[in-house]
């Protein structure tokens, strides 16, 4: 129970990973507000948490700032915000030389502008309680490039746009726990692995291959790092990138 109590706030919440997270808070005691932009999504990710634990279910865009700042303002007014999970992100699976303009900047904006909006009006509200956690979810592809060699005769792809994107977000991070120290406010990065969900069987062969554990990440494999970070345990830590991806970024 290392965050009994406290508030979380996660973006995202009704896709697969969102829905881990807020699980695995669940479990370690944590109030939930799960936002994502599908109130589809967030029914049904609000039915998987006990009810006593859920603070609210909000539909919010992270790319449109009145969105953003309206569900901020509900937390706001509701209490503390102890915790922020930043993990609302989508990505395009088209080659790049398909790519147009208005995609490109669709991926950077929900990626690296939505990080940028919640993470200003979390600032806000933390900034008064002189205290909280901001905890960023990256990609190994904003560390290093997709190895073109997993990528053969399957339809998906990595794109240069979700790499950037989520580069960005890494940069983010350093950034916010810089300027945010005074404000006793703590900003991490997890950034995953390639995770299991049912992609086709010529990437998972491929991509377990070139990993030293020899296989995809489970949803739950994330949680841990995630946990962590929000937790008073990372308490002297911040402005850090943890690569959780079974050793791919090793070698």
């Amino acid at each position: 129970m290392r965050l009994l109590k406290k508030n979380v706030l996660i973006t995202g919440a009704g896709g697969q990973l969102g829905t881990r997270f807020a699980q695995a808070f669940a479990t370690e005691g944590a109030n939930l507000w799960l936002t994502d932009q599908s109130q589809e999504r967030l029914t049904a990710a609000a039915s998987k948490l006990p009810a006593t634990q859920l603070l609210g279910s909000l539909p919010m865009d992270v790319t449109n700032p009145a969105s953003v700042e309206r569900v901020f303002a509900q937390v706001r007014a509701y209490g503390a915000l102890d915790v922020l999970v930043n993990n609302a992100g989508i990505g395009v699976f088209t080659p790049f030389w398909e790519r147009d303009y208005a995609e490109f900047m669709q991926v950077m904006s929900v990626n690296a502008g939505g990080t940028f909006l919640c993470t200003r009006e979390a600032l806000r509200i933390m900034k008064d309680q002189g205290q909280g956690a901001i905890v960023n979810i990256g990609s190994l592809y904003g560390v290093v490039s997709s190895d073109p060699r997993i990528y053969t005769d399957c339809e998906r792809m990595n794109s240069e746009v979700y790499s950037a994107s989520k580069a960005a977000v890494i940069q983010l991070t350093k950034y916010f726990a810089v300027h945010a120290a005074d404000l006793g406010v703590r900003v991490n990065c997890v950034s995953p692995g390639g995770v299991f969900n049912h992609q086709g069987e010529d990437f998972v062969s491929n991509y377990s291959q070139r990993t030293p554990f020899k296989r995809m990440a489970k949803d739950g494999d994330i949680c841990g790092a995630v946990i962590f970070l929000a937790s008073d345990e990372a308490g002297y830590i911040s402005g850090q990138n943890i690569v959780v991806d079974g050793g791919f970024t090793a070698w």
